[in-house]
């Protein structure tokens, strides 16, 4: 009886921990458990740990990506655009870097680093999604890609990544009323995507 109210007792003072569910996750599963969890801070915590405990790891470039979209989440992008290039400098074959560079240098901004990161990504998975936030796809890509290319001013390019998006829309972006319905159509199309 006393071992059963003891393992009762053990039981409620696990679930109750706050970090039970992450209990024999890795570091790098636990920082992007906590990144899910909107939690940014313990996450680079884990990500930084999980760098600095194996100096030659293979995830060292999914540690960096993990840091990346921390940095982008917490508005430091210089620090997110060194740690999503330090990721694909370790694996050129990740993707999810190219999502986050893409997105941050939009908001750094410089718009022809973004563009070519979407460039790159869309090249690499036409049907991309990011695995830590499902609403992040390559339709986000494609907008932001777009309205970089409207802010480099060249609106054809940017009429073709929102006519993949929405095959019906079409202006003459050679006039102003067109460039102005181009650009209502990529604010809409943000709205809905």
């Amino acid at each position: 009886m006393v071992r059963i109210a003891i393992g009762i007792l053990i039981l409620i003072i696990l679930v109750g921990c706050p970090n039970f569910s992450r209990l024999g996750m890795s570091q790098i599963e636990r920082g992007w458990s906590y990144y899910e969890d909107g939690e940014y801070d313990e996450a680079i915590d884990e990500f930084s740990s999980a760098i600095e405990s194996d100096l030659d790891s293979l995830d060292h470039a999914e540690a960096f990506n993990g840091l990346g979209w921390c940095y982008g989440k917490i508005q430091e992008l210089s620090t997110a655009v060194d740690d999503f290039s330090i990721a694909i400098e370790k694996d050129i074959s990740i993707i999810d870097p190219y999502a986050g560079l893409t997105f941050v240098y939009s908001d750094i901004p410089q718009d022809q680093n973004a563009v070519d990161a979407a460039t790159t990504l869309i090249q690499k998975d036409e049907f991309y999604f990011f695995g830590h936030d499902k609403d992040i796809t390559v339709g986000d890509v494609r907008l932001v890609k777009a309205k970089s290319l409207c802010n480099l001013g060249n609106f054809v390019s940017a009429l073709i990544e929102v006519r993949q998006l929405n095959p019906s829309f079409n202006c003459n972006v050679s006039t102003p009323d067109g460039r102005e319905a181009l650009l209502l159509e990529i604010e809409r199309l943000r709205s809905i995507i």
